[in-house]
């Protein structure tokens, strides 16, 4: 019984996390700053998810977008083409206030949203992730 409760609130939570991004929250766009960039290289290194070296051949970040302007919580996106499956792009969607990053979901379909903007992220370009 415990583990079907965990598995729904992991499929409701999932569902919440991929919902569309509404106008207001595309509007609120602003490039990444150097300090949200270095936030989520410390991330790959502080949890170690490294495979490889140099796995990353291709890599984006996007803009910082408001979710919740009253708890002060933003997000952004970061898309890779790993080495071993040149040509498809792998999503992150993360989330964070205050500096602090409080979570990140694996191809999150917010990513996906035409109207976010991508920039470089050479930072993480032939990196271990």
């Amino acid at each position: 019984m415990r583990i079907k409760v965990l598995a729904c609130s992991a499929l409701l939570a999932l569902a919440g996390c991929n919902a569309p991004v509404s106008q207001s929250v595309a509007d609120s766009q602003r490039p990444p700053s150097n300090d949200v960039r270095q936030n989520f290289v410390n991330l790959i290194f502080k949890r170690s998810y490294r495979h490889e070296a140099g796995e990353v051949v291709w890599a984006r970040i996007s803009s910082v977008v408001l979710l919740d302007p009253e708890k002060k919580i933003y997000a952004y996106c970061v898309r890779v083409v790993p080495k071993r499956s040149w040509g498809d792009w792998a999503y992150l969607g993360v989330s964070f206030t205050d500096s602090q990053i409080l979570g990140g979901t694996a191809n999150d379909n917010r990513c996906k949203d035409k109207r976010l903007r991508y920039y470089p992220f050479p930072e993480l370009t032939g990196m271990k992730t």
